[in-house]
């Protein structure tokens, strides 16, 4: 069990740090007060490109400097905030991610993105129906949350051994991302069989 949780803990996390750092390629705010929607300086701007290339690059010491370099000049350019959090995590620093994912919650509370990375935040404490919460949140402002789905599935297979729940979030992943995921294709294949022997 402790293998299995390893795995797939790791692939998503790969696949949630890749949707956030998409999502997170505007250098506009686009939220719901004024003040969130100034637009980002010249200078703000090339910063925030740098930082998301440093991130893509695993150059982490450079990403979490140019971030937060940004989000004090612009503490209202929620995306800085959310690819902040997004560093901490991958890097194992909780509190830290927690705490950027705050002040981008404050910024705006309607980003399924935030909920997202929050449940992953409580895996690692844990903390699994928080976890469960948080995914169902993101889904919910976003139907077609890929990631989302595929960790409320990673909830229900691992951490409640809810085979029947665990299928239906994979296949959902599965279909919104054109069914390219041959491993978990695979593992779908072999929940399906395990959830016909236990019917029989």
């Amino acid at each position: 069990m402790k293998l299995f949780n390893q795995y797939y803990l790791m692939r998503r996390l790969c696949i949630v740090a890749f949707a956030i750092i998409v999502t997170g390629c505007s250098t506009t705010p686009s939220s719901t007060t004024p003040a969130e929607k100034t637009p980002l300086s010249s200078s703000e701007k090339s910063a925030y490109e740098d930082a998301l290339s440093n991130m893509k690059a695993g150059e982490t010491d450079k990403a979490i400097s140019g971030l937060k370099k940004l989000t004090q000049s612009h503490p209202v350019f929620v995306d800085g905030w959310i690819n902040l959090a997004t560093v901490y995590y991958n890097n194992k620093k909780i509190e830290e991610a927690n705490s950027a994912l705050i002040n981008a919650k404050k910024i705006n509370p309607d980003l399924p993105e935030i909920y997202n990375l929050t449940g992953l935040l409580d895996v690692e404490k844990g903390e699994y129906q928080s976890a469960e919460k948080n995914y169902l949140s993101a889904i919910t402002l976003k139907n077609n949350y890929a990631a989302a789905h595929y960790n409320l599935a990673i909830v229900y297979d691992v951490f409640y051994q809810d085979i029947g729940k665990a299928i239906t979030e994979y296949e959902k992943y599965l279909t919104l991302t054109g069914n390219t995921d041959k491993s978990t294709i695979s593992w779908v294949t072999e929940l399906k069989a395990k959830l016909k022997r236990k019917a029989s």
